[in-house]
């Protein structure tokens, strides 16, 4: 609507054939700029690891909190719901990327804890191989699910590790997902 103000207002400011010759220009510039799309703007990139992403909207970032974390990013009403990039570690030779969800299977076993894997699978995404799993875990009477992602970039695994207590977990996947699907 701007735009069309502006043109009937240099219409009728110069109306000789310069002066709709000029409008025309101004309109057409102002419309090509308008229409230029903008550069992705990633919400958050850590070069010390590589990596960028875009946190679920409204979510805080803790960074330098514990060594084998590169960044935690937490809701700013709650404490017990996170969402975890770990520091990316090397891939062994001749391990599958699905091996790590072998390894949270064996831990859990051998803690004890009352657990149910609802799903492991690979996870498509645009730009790196992924393996997910998820699962739930009683303590105390308390349900949490996590959701673990492991990507794999050339060697480098980054894993992401969603936790939150059943009531909130279903507010927060979505949130989560689009930022797993934004990890570059």
């Amino acid at each position: 609507m701007l735009l069309y103000l502006v043109f009937v207002f240099l219409f009728w400011r110069f109306m000789n054939r310069q002066g709709l010759i000029f409008s025309a220009i101004v309109l057409g510039i102002l419309l090509l700029g308008g229409c230029t799309e903008q550069s992705a703007h990633r919400s958050y990139t850590n070069n010390v690891y590589g990596f960028s992403l875009d946190p679920p909207t409204g979510w805080q970032r803790i960074e330098g909190e514990l060594p084998n974390v590169a960044v935690r990013f937490t809701p700013v009403n709650s404490s017990n719901v996170s969402l975890i990039v770990s520091v990316p570690f090397i891939l062994s030779e001749g391990l599958a990327l699905s091996t790590f969800a072998d390894q949270i299977e064996e831990n859990l076993s051998e803690s004890g804890a009352n657990y149910t894997i609802m799903s492991r699978d690979w996870r498509p995404t645009p730009d790196a191989q992924a393996y997910e799993i998820t699962y739930s875990v009683e303590q105390d009477g308390i349900t949490e699910y996590v959701t673990q992602v492991a990507l794999l970039r050339t060697r480098t695994v980054f894993l992401i590790t969603f936790t939150a207590p059943s009531d909130l977990y279903n507010q927060s996947i979505t949130g989560v997902d689009n930022s797993i699907e934004s990890f570059r």
